[in-house]
């Protein structure tokens, strides 16, 4: 396996991208070489995300950015199958998604004439977490229609915060508050990921893909504020599309152990289930606010976790450097 991390020279593209911008190029290479790629958008009309073909360089600008909710991808993958046998296709997903469009092709002698990209995935959260934290905001700007959510925006550089930016007609009509984001202290709670998510082993192999993206986290990026991404090659194919592209970035050969370190690689979530039964329903009762499925949760806390959303909540108040300090002598 070959693994790289990854930061695209082209400047103006990072600020557009959640890391170093790989899966954006990936994307535009594969469509000039006769590709038609799969990826994820965010329908507003329909308060998901959605997976969509793109025929066009164009077309992919609307992948750029994670979005941290299941995707509805029924509609594109309906055209996979049915097309698979003349059309190439480059489809980016999920680990979940991959595998399950690496099994179809490969009964059908297909998998030849497509190329697979999965994420480093932590899970996906119940959509009733997602829906209650949109209207809330919907309510607070008084906006019935977002134009762009960037869920995890750069507004406050790469790695320092997770924030989401929701824009409207060009402007920024709403910023998270990076101290408390409700959205994220429900996700990284995991008590309301999707229960095939709690010990998912697809995200802890890459039998079936190509190539893997995501952030590469770590002591030796914790001064970039632009963005890096982790690039692990599973296949030949995978590494040959990723040497087209190369040149477009900084990069650096690592080792596998180097990213998982700081993913869910390999992990499984200890969950209780009574305490994830309260949450969920707080989240999927209408009345009750977003707030009170966290108060759930964080009165159920022990002790060491206490402390440590404490010390998280002080490095909001500290200078970025000295933060990154401080994480380089853990």
């Amino acid at each position: 396996m070959e693994v790289h991390s990854a930061q695209a020279k082209e400047q103006t593209l990072l600020p557009k991208v959640t890391s170093g911008g790989v899966a954006d190029v990936l994307a535009k290479q594969l469509i000039r070489e006769g590709y038609t790629c799969i990826g994820v958008i965010y329908n507003d009309d329909k308060h998901r995300a959605e997976d969509v073909l793109a025929t066009t360089v164009e077309e992919t600008n609307a992948f750029r950015g994670s979005k941290y909710i299941q995707t509805y991808s029924m509609d594109a993958f309906k055209k996979l199958v049915k097309n698979a046998r003349t059309t190439k296709f480059a489809v980016f997903g999920l680990p979940c998604h991959i595998y399950a469009v690496h099994q179809f092709l490969t009964v059908y002698k297909l998998r030849e004439n497509c190329v697979l990209i999965d994420l480093l995935c932590h899970g996906c959260p119940s959509m009733h977490c997602w829906t209650k934290y949109e209207k809330n905001i919907k309510q607070k700007v008084s906006q019935k229609k977002f134009d762009e959510v960037q869920f995890r925006s750069k507004v406050r550089d790469w790695g320092n915060f997770y924030v989401v930016v929701v824009v409207v007609e060009g402007v920024k009509v709403f910023i998270s508050n990076p101290k408390h984001d409700e959205f994220y202290s429900l996700f990284f709670s995991d008590h309301v990921l999707n229960d095939a998510c709690s010990d998912c082993l697809l995200r802890s192999t890459m039998e079936y893909t190509d190539i893997r993206l995501g952030d590469f986290w770590g002591k030796q990026y914790l001064s970039d504020r632009k963005g890096t991404s982790a690039v692990a090659v599973a296949t030949k194919r995978g590494s040959e599309l990723f040497k087209t592209v190369a040149s477009q970035f900084i990069t650096q050969p690592h080792k596998m152990s180097e990213v998982i370190a700081y993913q869910s690689y390999g992990k499984s979530y200890s969950v209780n289930s009574d305490l994830r039964r309260r949450m969920l329903n707080s989240l999927s009762n209408e009345l009750t606010p977003i707030e009170e499925a966290i108060d759930i949760y964080y009165a159920n806390q022990g002790i060491t976790s206490r402390i440590k959303r404490a010390i998280k909540f002080i490095n909001w108040y500290l200078p970025f450097d000295l933060v990154r300090f401080l994480k380089r002598l853990k």
